[in-house]
């Protein structure tokens, strides 16, 4: 908790200096009870988590100017800040803190919008269930300060346990997350408070608690997230956030959490969506090869060597296009989406092209461009892609897609039939192209690689791609996407300046982030950000006429055919021969439906038991995962999660739980209609491949 006196003077540090030595004689005579109360949490913590005690059984603190107040709390003297952690008195101090942010609490929050117009059934509940709410809240009014029922709460920072155990005294938790990157902090409070009673309120079913000690700021995102996945994602966009005292680390962690909060609030993925990858990848897998990891030398060492250029539709691309056609002998080229029809526009031909989104419009903007075009050009994707994409590259291949449905369907059945290859599932693949993209550079091993119209933004809404791509004709927008009427976010641009971006945008951005961050730790990798957009952490800014390629000329084809061979396989026999339905197993998914109806009562009277009602449906979807039907829990989460969440916003954004509890229920029964329809859809697997529209072909300038 900082301190935040004035400068201290001469006089005061010698006053501090008597005070100090005060505490020190009071640490010596109370001694003995510091030292019983370490060792009974000590004992507790190799009970109960034996791992934080194995870290603090031989701990030896790098502060060590610990003393003890009058009153009998423990306080400590912050190098960093010249001054105490606490006031003379911390339990005091810290009470005064938590009642002040139970006041005025800063919580995470999410925001979901009717969707007009769209095809899905997730979509159609959706909207009902939104109906649904606008209808109940009436009457109701909003709640004021934190309840005392709090869903899931994040500490930055734990200090002495001074603040938690005041938090804790006036709030029930349901999911507790602990940051402290400071060990000695923690160590400390072994001595300061009875962990006993904090940890036994969150031994019962339901309720937990989780310590990230000693980890870095950006650690302690990556790994809530992973026990999100665990706990439910439904409840991070309505957490409790608090800051327990101020550091460059504490600082760090919050902004971390902050930037890359879309991960927790985006991509939950939906039912129609899980159903629609089934369907496509079921049928595309006869028409393509499947990505195989056969180990680092199945590849000669000099292809991942050779530069790679990542190539997006941003508006940057015109300003490096000059680049491409200098260097285009010299390097691998992949386009981006819809980049490919404007290469051809300007007399490029890339030597991979690569689409993620399972939608027919993706494979529409094909029939722009000559057979003899994309004859020459190898076609990558994942196991959701629309089967038509497959068709139209003489040479294809796919890798899985993590979290879905088909992909765990694949591995499920090979594994069964004992097929022990290695298939691939590309991490960090989502939400766009360029993350795809970025994904096959991991997997091939590449060393090298530039982007360059990946830009994540724009700094106008209206120069928001290239000006040859199909956005726009004769100068002006062609009528196929507009971002006048968007809400955008504000980013710093890769060579300085503003960027404004979408939702989905940064995302992108984020995602960029993360799998460079593992492609930094490869010794030799070097990613440079040629485009004039979103700034990407780890990734060099270099203009265009910056560049220097010196390598010599490659065989394209030569490369091709070698990661072909050395990273694709054909797709399993055992997948093949069944029916949709028989690999879906409908019956077991309709009982699990059922299980899933179950449990709203009489006795759901109070905002914990929606919420551990939720919890226990999302922990019936999630141990899934470790059975051979773990792809009910792809087909099933997504739509949970969104329904989960609007029930829980719904019960925590009003002053009289009892009622807004009662009303809830007729969410929960709209999410019960849903899933008396799921099974009945899946019967109908095979069906959902998706038929598109013609809105590419009537507005995009191809």
């Amino acid at each position: 908790m900082l301190n935040e006196s004035s400068p201290v003077s001469v006089e005061q540090t010698e006053e501090f200096i008597l005070l100090f030595s005060q505490g020190l004689a009071r640490i010596k005579e109370h001694d003995q009870v510091l030292t019983e109360r370490y060792l009974k949490n000590m004992a507790l913590f190799a009970s109960v988590m034996p791992h934080i005690y194995d870290e603090f059984v031989h701990f030896q603190p790098t502060k060590k100017h610990i003393y003890m107040e009058a009153c009998g709390d423990l306080n400590l003297f912050r190098e960093d800040i010249a001054a105490p952690l606490f006031s003379q008195q911390p339990r005091a101090q810290s009470e005064r803190k938590i009642l002040s942010s139970l006041a005025s609490p800063n919580k995470t929050f999410l925001n979901l919008n009717k969707t007009d117009n769209h095809p899905s059934r997730h979509v159609f509940y959706s909207n009902k269930m939104m109906d649904v709410m606008a209808e109940q809240k009436k009457g109701l009014e909003k709640q004021k300060g934190l309840p005392a029922f709090v869903g899931s709460a994040v500490f930055f920072g734990i200090e002495l346990g001074y603040q938690l155990e005041a938090f804790l005294a006036r709030q029930d938790v349901k999911h507790l997350y602990l940051y402290e990157c400071d060990l000695d902090y923690f160590y400390y409070s072994l001595f300061a408070i009875d962990w006993q009673p904090i940890l036994e309120a969150f031994n019962s079913d339901g309720r937990t608690i989780h310590f990230f000690l000693g980890v870095e700021p950006e650690e302690f995102t990556e790994k809530y997230i992973l026990q999100l996945a665990e706990n439910g994602y439904f409840m991070a966009p309505e957490t409790f956030l608090h800051v327990a005292y101020g550091s460059p680390e504490n600082d760090s962690a919050i902004a971390y959490f902050q930037k890359h909060y879309a991960r927790q609030v985006m991509g939950w993925g939906f039912f129609d969506d899980a159903l629609i990858g089934i369907a496509q990848g079921l049928r595309s897998l006869p028409n393509t090869r499947l990505a195989e990891f056969k180990g680092r030398d199945a590849l000669p060492k000099w292809v991942t060597d050779v530069p790679v250029f990542i190539l997006g539709n941003g508006p940057s691309l015109d300003q490096g296009i000059e680049l491409v056609k200098e260097v285009r002998d010299q390097v691998l080229l992949i386009s981006c989406g819809s980049t490919i029809n404007t290469l051809k526009k300007l007399g490029i031909t890339p030597d991979i092209h690569v689409d993620i989104e399972r939608m027919k419009q993706t494979v529409d903007k094909f029939l722009f461009l000559d057979q003899d075009y994309l004859d020459q050009i190898w076609g990558l994707s994942v196991d959701v892609m629309h089967p038509e994409y497959f068709q139209y590259f003489k040479r294809s291949g796919m890798a899985m897609k993590p979290g879905e449905a088909i992909t765990s369907l694949i591995l499920n059945q090979a594994r069964a039939q004992g097929d022990t290859k290695d298939y691939v599932q590309l991490n960090f693949c989502n939400p766009v192209v360029a993350n795809l993209a970025l994904s096959y550079v991991q997997l091939f091993g590449f060393n090298t690689v530039y982007y360059l119209g990946v830009d994540n933004g724009f700094k106008d809404k209206g120069s928001h791609h290239s000006i040859h791509s199909g956005y726009y004709k004769d100068g002006k927008e062609s009528g196929f996407q507009s971002f006048q009427d968007a809400t955008l976010i504000e980013r710093e641009g890769n060579f300085g300046g503003v960027i404004y971006g979408t939702n989905i945008m940064e995302t992108s951005r984020v995602q960029l982030e993360s799998l460079t961050r593992q492609l930094n730790k490869r010794r030799g990798f070097n990613g440079y950000n040629l485009s004039d957009g979103a700034k990407m952490e780890g990734v060099e800014p270099l203009q265009p006429e910056d560049v220097m390629i010196l390598d010599p000329k490659v065989d394209h084809k030569q490369i091709v055919d070698l990661l072909d061979k050395a990273f694709f396989t054909e797709p399993p026999e055992s997948i093949l021969n069944q029916t949709p339905e028989a690999l879906i197993s409908v019956e077991d998914f309709r009982k699990v439906t059922q299980l899933l109806m179950q449990g709203w009562d009489d006795s759901v009277t109070s905002r914990a038991a929606v919420c551990d009602l939720l919890w226990s449906h999302h922990r019936t979807i999630y141990f899934l995962k470790g059975s051979v039907h773990r792809h009910i829990q792809d087909l099933l989460i997504g739509s949970f999660t969104y329904s989960a969440f609007l029930i829980i916003k719904f019960i925590f954004e009003y002053e009289d739980e009892a009622e807004a509890v009662r009303r809830a229920q007729n969410l929960f029964s709209v999410w019960c209609e849903f899933l008396e329809e799921m099974p009945s859809l899946v019967q109908q697997a095979s069906d959902f491949v998706d038929q598109g529209n013609d809105h590419l072909i009537t507005f995009y300038n191809g």
